[in-house]
């Protein structure tokens, strides 16, 4: 739960990490916020009715060698909604 933020430039939100879990399921509540980074940028999820989110977390990373890597990723804040 993430409230309503009038002032999002001046919020974290939640900082840059990795997940330390096997696997994070995320269900989208259809509100922006969630960002991956991908090839040196930010990039915000996409926002799919019905879509479930799956990160890959530290635990697969380690269990797996590195072959699949824990996703780094944030949460902005939102100016107008709950998220």
């Amino acid at each position: 739960y993430y409230p309503r933020c009038p002032q999002p430039e001046l919020a974290l939100g939640v900082e840059a990490h990795t997940d330390i879990s096997a696997l994070t399921f995320l269900l989208h509540n259809m509100v922006p916020g969630l960002q991956l980074y991908n090839d040196g940028k930010w990039v915000t999820a996409k926002c799919i009715p019905g879509a479930l989110i799956v990160h890959i977390g530290d635990q697969v990373e380690i269990l797996c060698n590195g072959q699949f890597k824990s996703g780094l990723h944030r949460g902005l804040v939102n100016k107008e909604k709950v998220r």
